[in-house]
């Protein structure tokens, strides 16, 4: 840490407000819990209290806000907070990937912007600054780049370089279209949260219990009992459908609306959302892995989704960041090329995993269910109407392994994986930093192996992983992997682990 970095600015005071102004939903959800906790003391009380609240709420963010601390030196930028605890983090330049800046509905309309200091070690925000004025944002991510690179700030009129150009982009009519392939199911947990929100009020007026599960059932007895007919059971359905196809279109176009990604020399940066707009930038040089994924409505339309993992673990996204949400083959290949000149593999290449997988899946999922029927149907013969399930499993088992395939062609390694939602992964393998051979009990008895491919930011679980490969084949390509780093890391000093 660098003893002249003083901590000498203050995010703007508008950020007691903002805070403020977040919290108040909350408070106002706690309210008829409050109202029907003093139903019997009376309302004169309850007002006193509620002002009492939200004076206590403003006076504990103006202390947050008062005793938050910032500033940028020539080698680090130091956040000083803590009311009663003081913290003092300092973030040195060369672990910080680039600064992102989001703008919330309430940061848009007093013309504010939160920033995010992102780096590659941790799966958390280091440093968050909520909120800033829209020049002091641009000033601390030019101060950023001009102290890992050593150079001077470049200032612009809205942070973008005079030679970004634009890789992909979606107009509004494509984000619609989008938000139709993105069928949610969140109405359901929306409704459940209102019931929740209103169940102090609800259950003193009607007797209803929302956690009581034979009330619901009674509901659905009470239907049965009034001639619940098929053409209502659909009718339901339809609209349940509906709103979901409602759903998910607003949420699509709330998170991909004026959707852009622009090359500005060595990075990228995506911009997107309706209501929050987000700023995100992606150097190059840490694009890890790249990753399609589609669905098989989306893949008979022609389109899929495209992600590139980076070494920012990201805000919840485990360092997987989407940059062609809903883009055609061209499109893909496209970013691919832009954003680290990957490869879409020759599908001819490809090899299917070993044959054995089939038997092993068969196993696995289709025979303990069997057991299961058999046994139940001692006791209750209608089990017996659940043995046709037993054979879609092994047709299941027997379509994964056409569609679980890899390839390793060149530096590239290509696995592509799944059923229902597929994907294929791109992985470059000098970005290779484990290479893992597991084998489970079953595998051993069928002479089989897995190998899975780890890389810098990569979640826990999701990777990339090769499933039954015949034992020789898993060592020799393990064997391939490990000799392509070596000769690519050799001059960098860096380290392969394999296990």
């Amino acid at each position: 840490m660098t003893e002249g970095t003083v901590a000498d600015r203050r995010v703007h005071p508008g950020t007691v407000a903002l805070r403020f102004l977040k919290d108040l939903p909350q408070t106002i959800i706690g309210l008829p819990a409050l109202f029907a906790l003093m139903s019997d003391t009376g309302w004169l009380y309850v007002i006193p209290i509620a002002l009492v609240a939200m004076i206590v709420l403003v006076l504990v963010q103006w202390l947050a806000w008062r005793r938050f601390a910032y500033g940028v030196g020539a080698h680090e930028i130091v956040i000083q907070s803590g009311i009663l605890s003081r913290n003092r983090r300092s973030i040195p330049f060369d672990r910080v990937q680039d600064v992102d800046i989001e703008r919330g509905p309430l940061h848009r309309l007093f013309g504010l912007a939160k920033v995010r200091i992102e780096t590659g070690g941790s799966a958390k925000d280091e440093g968050v600054l909520d909120s800033v004025t829209l020049s002091e944002a641009d000033r601390l991510r030019a101060a950023v780049r001009a102290g890992k690179t050593g150079g001077a700030p470049i200032e612009t009129a809205e942070g973008i370089e005079p030679d970004a150009r634009i890789v992909h982009e979606m107009s509004p009519a494509r984000v619609f279209v989008s938000g139709l392939f993105n069928f949610s199911l969140l109405w359901i947990a929306g409704l459940f949260a209102l019931l929740q929100t209103f169940e102090p009020w609800i259950k003193p007026l009607s007797g209803f219990d929302i956690y009581d599960p034979g009330r619901w059932l009674g509901l659905v007895d009470e239907g049965a009992e009034r001639g619940f007919t098929v053409g209502a059971a659909l009718a339901v359905l339809m609209v349940a459908l509906l709103l979901g196809v409602i759903t998910g279109i607003l949420s699509t176009l709330s998170r991909d609306f004026g959707f852009r990604l622009t090359a500005e020399g060595a990075r990228l940066r995506r911009e997107r959302g309706l209501f929050t707009r987000s700023e995100v930038v992606l150097p190059r040089n840490r694009i890890q892995l790249a990753m399609i994924a589609s669905g098989p409505v989306r893949r008979a339309f022609g389109f899929a989704e495209l992600f590139f993992q980076t070494l920012s673990a990201g805000k919840g996204s485990g360092g997987q960041q989407s940059v062609a949400p809903f883009a055609r083959d061209d499109e893909v290949a496209h970013v691919l090329k832009e954003g680290r000149g990957l490869p879409l593999p020759d599908p001819a290449t490809l090899e299917k995993v070993s044959s054995r997988h089939v038997v092993r899946a068969a196993i696995r999922d289709a025979l303990p269910p069997l057991v299961i029927i058999l046994a139940a149907s001692l006791f209750r013969v209608e089990a017996l109407f659940l043995l046709p399930f037993v054979p879609f499993m092994l047709v299941v088992a027997f379509v994964s392994r056409r569609f679980h395939r890899y390839a390793l062609a060149g530096d590239t390694l290509f696995v592509s994986a799944g059923v229902w939602r597929r994907r294929l992964w791109i992985v470059p393998v000098r970005n290779t930093q484990a290479v893992k051979l597991s084998r489970s009990i079953l595998q051993r008895l069928l002479g089989l192996a897995s190998v899975a491919v780890d890389t810098a930011g990569a979640p826990a679980f999701g990777g990339p992983r090769i499933v039954d490969l015949r034992l020789d084949h898993a060592r020799a390509l393990m064997d391939e992997l490990a000799a392509g780093v070596r000769s690519r890391q050799s001059h960098e000093g860096g380290k392969l682990h394999a296990f």
